[in-house]
């Protein structure tokens, strides 16, 4: 479809707006209906929210949008931290992003923290029916 997009937002909650709208548009691109357009919005919200309390102050919040011809849409958000964690898997905000997109995966090293959320034009459950 197109090459990834690459948003690179303050890590502030003021600026959650824009990866927001950027994965709308995405989604948009891609034909996705809007109950999974909102799911999508919603997981980037959530996971943008759930980095930026773990962000260096004055750092950014890097996101990547990588949109396929087969209606697949992957998307990472990484903070750099100092010494920062893994999302708790057992967390309310963590059963949030799981209910919302196909998969969720979370990794952290030395500087930063990452989360790759992977996602679909249709659910799994509706491509199973």
């Amino acid at each position: 479809m197109s090459s990834p997009i690459r948003l690179r937002i303050p890590a502030s909650s003021a600026w959650v707006v824009l990866a927001r709208t950027t994965a709308t548009a995405c989604c948009a691109r891609l034909d996705f209906d809007v109950d999974r357009l909102e799911d999508v919005r919603l997981a980037v919200d959530e996971v943008v929210g759930l980095l930026i309390g773990q962000a260096v102050p004055g750092t950014d919040i890097e996101c990547v949008f990588v949109p396929y011809e087969d209606g697949r849409l992957d998307i990472t958000v990484a903070a750099t931290s100092d010494g920062g964690t893994l999302p708790a898997s057992d967390s309310f905000a963590w059963a949030v992003l799981t209910a919302l997109v196909d998969d969720v995966t979370a990794t952290v090293d030395a500087t930063a923290v990452t989360v790759l959320l992977r996602t679909s034009r249709s659910t799994s459950a509706a491509v199973e029916a």
